[in-house]
């Protein structure tokens, strides 16, 4: 069958990009895996200020795949990124897959044209990270801030690190992210809860409990991964109370979106010595400004929301989208498909 095909934006913290402000990433190998798809495929890779401009693909698209702002007014200046109004040239009736480059799909649910599959990229950058997570946990236990600053002084003194084994981790959302970082997690000696919305078992996972009972699984951990989507039931979950209700000297990583987590009773916790540090990658303003608490308190350390940075990330871009692609030709379900109603 003939596929027209365009890919438009830059998905973030991706490797070696051309042209990084027009969005332009894609490899010749990467090109190639597109178009070997079907026999007859037709691929455009758009400069963004071209769509923007209101001039659209040469082509009426079958599929796309974007990293765009879509209805979220608060991204619109990140590089290379597709705006709406760019967006809106790709669209027309003969699409039928838009394929997005972000896990997060909800500033896309509710601009969808009928009859027009949206699927994410979840899954892409989880083992990416689940590695920052794992990376941020063993900083803090191995005190390798304190040893950095000793070395820098040329200070010989003994500090007394913790060992990982016999921990406790709650992981707020049991998909891909969490469960890779429980896998790794694991490995390293640490007990595992993962938490959903209905308490469904999920491999990988010590332990499972409902949403419901996060306060009970908090109670005992000495982790909190914050990993689920953002929904109205997750929007401000992790609150002041439910800081309190972690074990003293507990420590939290946020790498999903900064609203699931309250900000200000994080850094409280922070100040207040609850917390003996956090990791928070996501944040509600971004980028954060240089006057929020976050970047002061004791025991934080601040991601520009890069925690999936890798090399590979392009390659398992492609993946999917080939997948999809793949699917698309074959008649076959899709993969990754966002649920409108719940939006992821």
């Amino acid at each position: 069958m003939s596929l027209n095909v365009v890919v438009a934006g830059l998905p973030k913290a991706v490797q070696g990009a051309p042209d990084t402000d027009e969005g332009i990433w894609l490899t010749e190998q990467q090109k190639q895996r597109i178009t070997a798809v079907a026999e007859d495929v037709w691929l455009e890779h758009i400069p963004v200020s071209q769509l923007h401009a209101g001039k659209g693909p040469e082509r009426p698209p079958h599929a796309i795949m974007v990293e765009t702002s879509g209805s979220k007014k608060g991204i619109e200046g990140e590089q290379g990124i597709l705006k709406m109004p760019g967006l809106q040239q790709l669209f027309n009736p003969d699409l039928k897959l838009l394929q997005s480059m972000s896990a997060g799909a909800e500033h896309l649910v509710d601009i969808m044209p009928q009859g027009v599959v949206l699927a994410n990229a979840g899954g892409v950058a989880a083992h990416a990270i689940a590695e920052t997570v794992m990376a941020g946990i063993l900083a803090e236990a191995k005190m390798l801030r304190q040893r950095w600053a000793h070395q820098e002084a040329k200070e010989w003194q003994e500090l007394p690190a913790r060992e990982l084994d016999g921990s406790v981790m709650s992981v707020l959302g049991t998909g891909n992210i969490g469960t890779a970082t429980a896998r790794i997690a694991q490995a390293l000696g640490i007990r595992t809860i993962g938490i959903n919305r209905r308490g469904n078992q999920v491999d990988g996972f010590d332990e499972i409990r409902t949403t419901s009972q996060l306060h009970e699984a908090l109670a005992v951990s000495d982790y909190l991964i914050i990993a689920c989507p953002l929904t109205p039931e997750t929007n401000g979950l992790v609150d002041a109370d439910a800081l309190a209700a972690m074990k003293p000297s507990g420590w939290v990583a946020n790498v999903s979106r900064g609203a699931v987590h309250d900000s200000e009773a994080l850094v409280n916790a922070l100040y207040g010595g609850h917390l003996s540090g956090a990791l928070i990658d996501c944040h509600i303003t971004e980028p954060l400004p240089a006057d929020d608490p976050l970047w002061e308190a004791p025991g934080a350390q601040v991601f520009p929301h890069d925690s999936h940075a890798s090399q590979l990330l392009g390659d398992r871009q492609v993946d999917i989208f080939v997948d999809n692609l793949q699917r698309l030709v074959a008649g076959k379900e899709l993969r990754n498909v966002v649920d409108p109603t719940r939006g992821y």
